[in-house]
């Protein structure tokens, strides 16, 4: 039997490019042919509503960009979670992973309902920012080692939620998903929420192996995989160093 053909969809790429988060498009679209690439635009029906993609992207936007987004995202947020329960690999970054939760919390107290996919409630504190380097180490499952994944913070949000059984990463510098927590991220399967920002795939070569792995293109190779494994492992040894979030 072939092997279904990979078709990749990142949503609305024209809003989810804040913090570098478009890089992560780029690299996809590195790796793969770009018959293998499909574009969400405004106005599009999504792909995955028909269809089953072999992976999902979406990236931080503004406050207003995230809300349009749930609205068009918001009637179909059980084939989503559907999706996420069949191990389709997504990431949702930056402020995308907002949007997976239970609900977006405004300044002044109003309640922006979520897509539901984690029991979450982030809580905007605009203008005050949170910002922050990462280094967590990441279980990428099916016996494989664990691996560090690195990255950067820049939010007007925390988080409240229950990760400790379902967390994307566990942090040995930089904070979780808020404050006072060590764990950074939701995790469902293959379904990542996290708020880490840079770009993540670029950034974290690895974890891009384990993307497409999930996706079924194990004799895929990175793009400019010597490069990246070397800015990683840069950012591996000086992310640790005392006070380097105050540099950022």
């Amino acid at each position: 039997m072939s092997k279904p053909e990979t078709k990749v969809e990142i949503l609305y790429p024209e809003y989810g490019n804040q913090g570098g988060d478009n890089g992560n498009y780029l690299y996809v679209e590195a790796c793969l042919p770009k018959e293998n690439i499909v574009h969400t635009m405004h106005g599009d029906k999504p792909y995955f509503v028909d269809h089953t993609p072999s992976g999902i992207l979406l990236g931080g936007m503004t406050e207003a960009q995230q809300e349009f987004v749930l609205e068009r995202l918001m009637p179909y947020k059980d084939r989503l979670a559907e999706l996420a329960d069949a191990g389709v690999p997504m990431i949702f970054s930056g402020n995308a992973a907002d949007l997976l939760g239970q609900a977006i919390i405004n300044p002044d107290g109003s309640r922006i309902e979520g897509l539901g996919l984690f029991a979450y409630t982030t809580t905007r504190y605009m203008p005050r920012r949170f910002h922050d380097v990462q280094v967590g180490s990441f279980s990428p499952g099916n016996g494989e080692k664990d691996f560090d994944v690195v990255g950067f913070k820049m939010q007007f949000t925390l988080t409240e939620g229950d990760n400790s059984s379902s967390y994307f990463i566990k942090n040995s510098t930089g904070f979780g998903i808020n404050k006072k927590s060590k764990l950074e991220g939701f995790r469902r399967g293959n379904c990542i929420a996290t708020w880490i920002i840079g770009p993540l795939l670029p950034l974290n070569p690895y974890l891009m192996r384990w993307f497409l792995d999930a996706m079924g293109e194990q004799e895929t190779p990175l793009a400019f995989e010597e490069e990246a494994v070397a800015a990683y492992e840069k950012h591996r040894r000086e992310m640790v160093y005392p006070g380097m979030h105050l540099h950022y």
